[in-house]
């Protein structure tokens, strides 16, 4: 008996192009309607309904967005910050209070279903969260001239989408990536690309500073200097940090990334 052939089958030129057909298949559907459960990953809340300062912002949809905030100084700026994936609000208390310290203004938001926030995170509403967050600081007084949006990793995503929108004195990129999908292919492959940062910030005008490890395991630091140079902004920046990586970039050069952010916003804040 030819057992190649009973556990191969007959061979013909058409079998390797149906094999590829069939796993770019299975990709899409995986990229279609399982990208925002590989893409969000909540970890257990790092902080209980109780924490200092803690309040409930609203978004149109009705979710419950789990917030901090803390006043500016008087002429300094506010900054809007956006966490990474795998961390919560509570779990940069001390970043907020380091810029709290520096006369910045903050308000940190969770996206929905983290910490303490209601809803399920997509882009969709983590979109919805940081708009809320952006109405909050305005009906507060606060002048869009006067706010720099910050994202991290994941965070860049609603980051970079509401600075295209809303023109906010600046925009802080800290390790993010051009598109979810191109963290793991380097060129457009399969449809409903989440956070298209690249095709957004071709457009924006707004000052940016993005800041990405040279070590970076998670998203190669080729996406945060792609994004800088893309950009339409005379006032753009790039720091490539030497001998650092994704999750441990704050750990290593945190002073010098809280300085590069704070020197950054004060000069474009009006």
């Amino acid at each position: 008996m030819n057992w190649k052939r009973v556990l191969i089958g007959e061979w013909n030129w058409k079998r390797p192009i149906k094999s590829v057909v069939c796993i770019y298949l299975i990709l899409c559907f995986v990229a279609v309607f399982f990208a925002d459960r590989i893409l969000f990953m909540p970890p257990d809340p790092s902080y209980a309904a109780d924490l200092d300062g803690l309040f409930q912002l609203r978004t149109e949809e009705g979710e419950g967005i789990a917030s901090i905030y803390y006043p500016a100084a008087e002429g300094m700026p506010t900054l809007l910050y956006s966490h990474g994936n795998a961390e919560d609000l509570g779990q940069a208390l001390e970043l907020y209070q380091t810029w709290r310290g520096m006369g910045f203004g903050v308000l940190a938001y969770d996206y929905p279903g983290y910490g303490e926030s209601a809803g399920t995170p997509s882009e969709a509403s983590c979109k919805r969260a940081i708009h809320t967050a952006w109405k909050h600081l305005r009906g507060l007084g606060v002048p869009a001239k006067s706010i720099v949006v910050v994202g991290r990793s994941v965070g860049g995503g609603p980051s970079t989408w509401l600075a295209a929108g809303e023109k906010p004195a600046g925009l802080v990129l800290i390790a993010p990536f051009t598109s979810v999908f191109r963290v793991a292919f380097p060129f457009p492959l399969f449809p409903r690309d989440r956070f298209q940062n690249l095709k957004l910030i071709r457009e924006m005008d707004t000052p940016l500073l993005v800041i990405q490890g040279e070590n970076d395991e998670v998203i190669p630091v080729s996406h945060g200097r792609s994004l800088a140079e893309a950009s339409a902004s005379a006032d753009k920046v790039f720091i490539k940090i030497h001998n650092v990586g994704h999750n441990d970039l704050f750990e290593v050069a945190g002073d010098g990334i809280v300085r590069e952010i704070a020197d950054f916003s004060r000069r474009v804040a009006k």
